[in-house]
């Protein structure tokens, strides 16, 4: 009988060690994510200005980060991507590139709506270092 108080006394340490962990892996959040939203906004090339009618963003485990403004034109743009902690909803963005890379220096703040699901805005402001022209873009997305 003792042989069996053991195993039934090992499986239910076993059994609440599962249930325990699987509880604190559900509250992780994915190191990666796509995110996207239409809405309103513009992104000014110097003189020139657009409107965004929607905004596609993927981060990476690694925290890279591809940033896709779609406007009369697509703007595609690279760089890191960083927060404070796994329930913030506000993303840092470090710009290093664009459809040419190392050719856009600048940052930005992506915010997640409050289940970090889905864009709730966007801004950025860079600057292209070959033209030395400032880039800025804003974006809320639609409710």
């Amino acid at each position: 009988m003792q042989t069996n108080r053991k195993c039934t006394w090992t499986a239910a340490c076993i059994f609440i060690t599962l249930l325990l962990s699987a509880g604190v892996a559900v509250g992780q959040q994915p190191n990666s994510l796509v995110v996207s939203a239409n809405g309103e906004g513009s992104i000014k090339f110097g003189k020139e200005s657009f409107k965004i009618y929607a905004v596609v963003v993927k981060l990476f485990e690694d925290n890279k980060a591809e940033i896709s403004l779609v406007t009369d034109i697509t703007v595609f743009v690279n760089g890191m991507w960083s927060r404070q902690d796994d329930t913030s909803t506000e993303i840092a963005l470090k710009i290093t590139g664009g459809s040419m890379n190392g050719t856009l220096d600048g940052g930005g703040k992506l915010l997640l709506t409050p289940d970090r699901k889905a864009i709730a805005g966007l801004n950025l402001q860079v600057m292209n270092q070959t033209t030395k022209k400032i880039i800025k873009a804003d974006f809320v997305a639609k409710k």
